[in-house]
């Protein structure tokens, strides 16, 4: 008998439910005190979170101030299968501009949160740069953005329901009659470093009853082990149905190495289950046909 003895089996004592899935949320809070994490998660916690660190990065491994940014964000089980999660969306910024690889260009953010990139000279004079379609769809006052500024910006005005700055009248993009109603701009990050988030709680009080559309995966270890997480590369605003954007801005990256081991699907909140694999299905023998009685008799 070529065999190992084995292990004796036992039942899994992980119960604990993952889910994959588009859903609208409420935002609790952002990066909570451990008092205020304990109220949320019903919980006692050993430790404070710490969300301001330095990280080395870049081929020359230079030293930055790094601040994680965690928003507790609750689903509405009457939109989402009556599915009741708490979980959080991550953002990370850097205290450095977002710079090309060869350091040509910076990106830029205006007023109303949309972004470009511009040469340095460009940024300088507050240029704006004129691409093969046309100039780029950007205000002159704008500033560099920080490494990680943009996907935090993007979630904050689907939260809020920020409009467009710009409307399509007669062929063509002009601005809105109330440009100032579009504003979406962060203007103290610099304090996030010290680790004072008053600009974001006070950024999410301005609609403590608003939802966004978030969409939640499971990353999967390489021994196996399932965590929740969210997709922060793109949001929906919580009256949008058509995630067609959103999953073409998922396979994108997907395609371009991002997220190996997390699974992700563009449709309505629903738990995740691996898939066993279906024997009774015929498939290619690679040893050849098997024959239809045994050599032995």
């Amino acid at each position: 008998m070529a065999f190992a003895s084995g292990q004796i089996s036992t039942e899994s004592t992980n119960g604990i439910k993952r889910y994959i899935g588009v859903a609208p949320v409420f935002v609790l809070g952002v990066n909570p005190t451990k008092q205020e994490l304990e109220k949320i998660y019903n919980t006692q916690l050993e430790n404070a979170p710490e969300y301001v660190s330095v990280v080395e990065v870049g081929e020359d491994k230079h030293k930055v101030a790094n601040v994680r940014l965690d928003f507790i964000i609750k689903t509405d089980p009457e939109k989402s299968n009556d599915i009741d999660l708490i979980s959080k969306a991550t953002f990370f910024i850097r205290k450095e501009a977002r710079y090309n690889r060869d350091n040509t260009k910076v990106q830029v953010i205006d007023k109303y949160g949309r972004t470009a990139w511009v040469t340095i000279e460009q940024a300088k004079n507050h240029e704006i740069p004129v691409y093969s379609n046309g100039p780029a769809n950007l205000d002159a006052d704008y500033r560099p953005c920080y490494v990680g500024e943009e996907e935090l910006t993007n979630f904050i005005k689907a939260y809020l329901n920020i409009p467009n700055v710009m409307k399509y009248v007669n062929e063509k993009w002009v601005l809105v009659d109330n440009p100032a109603d579009c504003e979406a701009r962060l203007e103290n990050i610099e304090k996030y470093f010290n680790g004072d988030f008053s600009e974001l709680k006070n950024v999410i009080a301005l609609q403590p009853n608003n939802k966004v559309k978030v969409l939640f995966g499971v990353r999967i270890t390489d021994d196996g082990k399932q965590y929740q997480t969210v997709y922060n590369q793109m949001f929906l605003k919580n009256n949008v149905s058509d995630y067609s954007r959103l999953d073409k801005d998922l396979q994108e990256r997907k395609a371009n190495g991002a997220y190996p081991s997390t699974e992700f699907e563009t449709c309505v909140l629903k738990e995740y289950n691996v898939e066993a694999t279906d024997f009774s299905k015929p498939t290619d023998d690679p040893f050849g046909a098997a024959p239809s009685a045994t050599p032995w008799g």
